[in-house]
């Protein structure tokens, strides 16, 4: 008997779509607060450029996105480099 599956792709497995943007912001994290870039952003999170020293998985984060006037509260899910994926807990 032959068992045949569709393999769900990274993009298939997300709750909600992606838009991509580059939108300057700031992390803050306790006490430190530094620069990021919000690459991509959908309803349940987003994508952060950031130097990811001193972040950790769960850490509770504040992202400010003051050209669109945005506050967002989250979580760290995964660091890559200095990459970050934030889950919305959230938005001010």
């Amino acid at each position: 008997m032959l068992y045949s599956a569709k393999l769900r792709t990274f993009e298939d497995a997300r709750d909600f779509p992606r838009k991509q943007c580059k939108w300057p912001g700031l992390l803050k994290h306790n006490d430190m607060h530094r620069p990021c870039v919000v690459e991509d952003i959908s309803a349940g999170g987003c994508r952060i450029a950031v130097k990811s020293k001193g972040l950790a998985r769960y850490d509770r984060v504040v992202i400010e996105v003051e050209s669109h006037k945005l506050r967002f509260h989250g979580e760290v899910r995964w660091i890559h480099l200095d990459e970050a994926g934030i889950e919305f807990l959230f938005m001010d």
